[in-house]
């Protein structure tokens, strides 16, 4: 049985001694879990009710262990003896996606975006080599690894949730099939020694103290390293051009040999295109899935940018090169745009001009 906001209440108030003031509901993500912004006394928290005990779970045991090993994670205030309930510190409203959009309309705003970006991929190397070392993966509620079956399943969402429901465009025929398949495949025979995020983008990084704390990596697993930087380089919460993205491939290399683990830039660069096909269309599928299935629609503003940023890299012959169904069909996709079944408008992907 789910627990109830009365006991959350009656868990802060073990825990601080004191009753709660106010307890007010967050805005929620992709998660099954519900947050509270709580004032119990002087002191400000944030709450989760927990439906899905394998999820709570994973992001407590990750929290603990993230943290013994100095990497900047939420603290954990207490918990109920099953996690159903926890309470952590409050770390304030600012996601750094938040932050990203409010910087970017000051003056030396750029500067400073990519100065926070280059200190959170500096942290990367560190969450994926350190964090990942002596980790639980049994932990892992999604599945152990980011393999070549969980990326055929991301792809499978794409088609279902996105290209099948909302798509203007037609279905993908056999031959872009087959081209999934052989991607999925291509993927799954990196090397998967360390921890992957899995969601490594900037809704998921609180700024705090001018600083980030790093939060909801309850759905990693071991999994190829060029990942989780391909879910931020091309997230369009990020904002980055390609000279910013060309310096953040740098800084994290950088900081990966630093770990012990020495990559060339080519072959990184060619895994992490690779990453970046599976990873836009995987969220692509998520936004249509969480903008329809759930009822929350600001994930449709997420759409068109998406696939502005994902037609660039098929016109440029970044992604998808050496398969020309695929690269074909998103194309299409792209010009198409998909229809708000709300409003049942049209809205573009990406115009030819853009």
């Amino acid at each position: 049985m789910t627990p109830t906001r009365d006991d959350l209440r009656t868990l802060v108030r073990s825990l601080t001694g004191d009753a709660v003031i106010a307890l007010e509901p967050m805005a929620g993500g992709g998660s099954s879990r519900r947050f509270y912004r709580i004032r119990s006394g002087e002191g400000l928290y944030v709450g989760a009710i927990c439906s899905q005990m394998a999820e709570a779970r994973a992001f407590l045991g990750f929290t603990e262990h993230f943290a013994a090993k100095g990497i900047p994670v939420p603290k954990i205030i207490g918990r109920s003896d099953d996690g159903a309930l926890y309470v952590m510190e409050d770390l304030g409203p600012h996601t750094l996606a938040a932050r990203l959009a409010q910087w970017r309309g000051q003056p030396e705003g750029h500067q400073r975006c990519l100065a926070a970006l280059r200190e959170v991929v500096r942290w990367l190397p560190v969450i994926q080599i350190d964090g990942g070392d002596g980790l639980n993966y049994g932990l892992c509620h999604e599945g152990a690894e980011l393999d070549a079956e969980a990326f055929r399943a991301d792809l499978a969402q794409f088609v279902e949730c996105y290209a099948n429901r909302v798509a203007l465009s037609h279905g993908p025929s056999t031959e872009t099939l087959k081209d999934m398949r052989a991607l999925s495949e291509e993927l799954g025979r990196l090397d998967r020694k360390h921890f992957c995020y899995r969601d490594f983008q900037t809704r998921n990084i609180m700024w705090h103290d001018e600083a980030p704390v790093f939060i909801d990596y309850q759905s990693g697993r071991h999994g190829p390293l060029a990942y989780d930087l391909a879910a931020l380089l091309y997230s369009p919460d990020s904002g980055l051009d390609d000279p910013g993205r060309t310096i953040l491939i740098g800084d994290y290399l950088d900081a990966l040999s630093a770990r012990g683990v020495r990559r060339s830039r080519d072959g990184f660069e060619q895994e992490l295109y690779l990453a970046v096909t599976v990873r836009r269309l995987q969220a692509l599928g998520a936004y249509a899935r969480l903008a329809y299935g759930q009822g929350q629609t600001q994930y449709l503003e997420k759409i068109p940018p998406a696939w502005v940023a994902l037609r660039s890299l098929l016109e440029r012959n970044l992604i998808c090169a050496a398969r020309p169904a695929l690269r074909k069909w998103l194309l299409t996709l792209a010009s198409s745009g998909f229809k708000d079944r709300e409003s049942g408008n049209q809205v573009l992907g990406s115009s030819p001009g853009e």
